[in-house]
């Protein structure tokens, strides 16, 4: 699973910068991949693989699964069981953190019906931000909402959530800092337009609270064992400066643009004959075939 750090100076507009400060240039972690057809994916620590820790999780959580693909962007992804066992991915690089952009795609459809805690950032002891995913419990084949929890310095619970986020992959963003007013900011499913965010009806204070770990996955051990629950992870993107927004849907080839080079590889994909590089899931529905083959054209041909 790709995981990105970029470093700068902060946007003026919400002075933000990541959580990750232990690395100064654009990193990926979370998984190595090697230079053959099959992708080599990893959870673990190392080089290539720079998490601080996987928890409950192994590398064979990793990577592609044929038509029933597990990751959104690249080679490789991270699959997390609902199991009533705590599975998560752990980075411990922030230095008491005052300010960060965190985004991470995710494919909820099969978490289940209990309340999930997918991204969790605590302060050393105590979790400061919580993004929860619930399932109305009298709509169990409904997908829920998707929760963000803030602390403030007062210790008081403040969230914003998004209703019914409904199937598919959901780019998941957010933006906090430590101030005596803060500009707290989420955002599903967005390109980087402030006008589309959720914020607090008013700026609350979370001045001398600091960011010092970051888990993803499924941090409290939701779910019940054998269920056969999981949930789906990819591009936790984290970073100084500038929000990292959504990947471009469609380019299969990873170059910046949706043509015809990105139907090809759909289809290449689809028969079998190459794992797409880009995100080739076009329409986001967690499959890869021909429906991502028009979605990609529709693009090209501005019909979406």
């Amino acid at each position: 699973m790709k995981h990105e750090n970029h470093t700068g100076t902060s946007r003026p507009a919400l002075a933000v910068k990541t959580f990750l400060s232990g690395i100064a240039a654009v990193a990926l972690l979370g998984f190595a991949v090697n230079a053959q057809a099959q992708p080599n994916c990893s959870v673990g620590a190392g080089e290539q693989g720079r998490w601080a820790a996987a928890t409950g999780l192994v590398d064979g959580d990793t990577g592609t699964q044929g038509s029933n693909n597990r990751r959104y962007g690249g080679p490789c992804g991270l699959r997390v069981a609902v199991d009533g066992e705590e599975r998560y991915l752990t980075d411990d690089s922030p230095l008491t953190e005052l300010q960060y952009i965190v985004r991470f795609y995710a494919f909820l459809n099969n978490a289940g019906d209990d309340p999930v805690l997918i991204f969790a950032a605590d302060d050393g002891d105590d979790d400061v931000i919580q993004v929860w995913y619930n399932v109305d419990e009298n709509l169990a084949d409904s997908p829920g909402d998707l929760t963000l929890n803030v602390v403030d310095s007062g210790d008081s619970n403040n969230t914003l959530s998004f209703e019914g986020i409904g199937n598919g992959w959901h780019s998941i963003e957010l933006v906090w800092e430590s101030s005596d007013s803060a500009d707290i900011r989420f955002a599903v499913n967005t390109t980087e337009d402030d006008d589309l965010d959720l914020t607090f009806p008013s700026a609350i204070d979370t001045s001398g609270i600091t960011v010092m770990n970051a888990h993803l996955g499924n941090i409290l051990g939701a779910g019940t064992g054998g269920s056969g629950l999981s949930m789906d992870f990819d591009d936790f993107d984290s970073r100084r400066v500038s929000r990292p927004g959504r990947l471009t849907r469609g380019d299969a080839n990873d170059d910046g643009l949706v043509n015809v080079d990105d139907a090809v590889l759909i289809i290449d994909e689809f028969m079998g004959r190459a794992i797409a590089s880009g995100q080739p899931d076009c329409n986001e529905d967690g499959l890869i075939n021909v429906d991502d083959f028009v979605c990609a054209i529709n693009i090209f041909m501005g019909r979406d």
